[in-house]
């Protein structure tokens, strides 16, 4: 597992596909409670996110964000 900073190029992109889930309706944050969603780190594979609280659902929620070419990799 690898955590990446606010300067990688993947950074906006994870964030952007976190807030198009549905549960989400384009926030990537979705406060509650003063808790949002939290970056827990990236695989090889997919970026792993954690909100403990979601406000849609009011249970802990996970999201695994495909990285950018994993898709094409076996190509």
């Amino acid at each position: 597992m690898e955590y990446l900073n606010i300067t990688h190029p993947d950074w906006q992109n994870m964030w952007d596909q976190l807030a198009s889930d549905p549960r989400n309706g384009g926030d990537p944050v979705c406060a509650c409670a003063g808790q949002g969603w939290e970056y827990m780190g990236s695989t090889a594979d997919h970026h792993h996110f954690r909100h403990p609280c979601h406000p849609a659902t009011e249970k802990p929620e996970y999201s695994y964000i495909e990285r950018a070419g994993v898709a094409f990799a076996w190509a």
